[in-house]
Protein backbone atom coordinates (compact mmCIF):
# COMPACT_ATOMS: atom_id res chain seq x y z
CA UNK A 1 0.00 0.00 0.00
CA UNK A 2 2.77 2.00 0.94
CA UNK A 3 4.30 1.88 -2.33
CA UNK A 4 1.54 2.86 -4.20
CA UNK A 5 0.66 5.88 -2.15
CA UNK A 6 4.62 6.86 -3.69
CA UNK A 7 3.70 5.67 -7.10
CA UNK A 8 0.22 8.32 -7.30
CA UNK A 9 2.74 11.00 -5.96
CA UNK A 10 5.25 10.48 -8.50
CA UNK A 11 3.14 10.19 -11.36
CA UNK A 12 1.21 13.39 -9.59
CA UNK A 13 4.78 14.95 -10.04
CA UNK A 14 5.06 13.57 -13.28
CA UNK A 15 1.82 15.42 -14.57
CA UNK A 16 2.94 18.80 -13.01
CA UNK A 17 6.42 18.08 -14.92
CA UNK A 18 4.14 17.83 -18.33
CA UNK A 19 1.66 20.83 -17.84
CA UNK A 20 -1.36 18.24 -16.66
CA UNK A 21 -2.72 20.05 -14.18
CA UNK A 22 -5.91 18.71 -13.62
CA UNK A 23 -4.66 15.11 -13.74
CA UNK A 24 -1.41 16.00 -11.61
CA UNK A 25 -4.53 17.37 -8.80
CA UNK A 26 -6.56 14.39 -9.24
CA UNK A 27 -3.59 11.93 -8.81
CA UNK A 28 -2.30 14.36 -5.82
CA UNK A 29 -5.48 14.08 -4.14
CA UNK A 30 -6.04 10.65 -4.60
CA UNK A 31 -2.73 9.74 -2.85
CA UNK A 32 -4.02 12.34 0.27
CA UNK A 33 -7.21 10.28 0.63
CA UNK A 34 -5.81 7.21 0.54
CA UNK A 35 -2.94 8.15 2.72
CA UNK A 36 -5.77 9.04 5.36
CA UNK A 37 -7.28 5.84 4.81
CA UNK A 38 -4.02 4.35 5.41
CA UNK A 39 -3.64 6.26 8.71
CA UNK A 40 -7.36 6.00 9.97
CA UNK A 41 -6.70 2.59 9.27
CA UNK A 42 -3.34 1.90 11.44
CA UNK A 43 -4.21 4.50 14.02
CA UNK A 44 -7.48 2.66 15.21
CA UNK A 45 -5.98 -0.33 14.79
CA UNK A 46 -5.81 -2.25 18.27
CA UNK A 47 -2.02 -3.38 19.50
CA UNK A 48 -1.70 -7.55 20.10
CA UNK A 49 0.35 -6.52 22.96
CA UNK A 50 0.96 -9.38 25.79
CA UNK A 51 2.88 -8.08 29.71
Amino acid sequence: MMSLLFLLLLVAMLCAFFDKKTAAYGFFAGSVILGLYWFNHHATDSLPILL
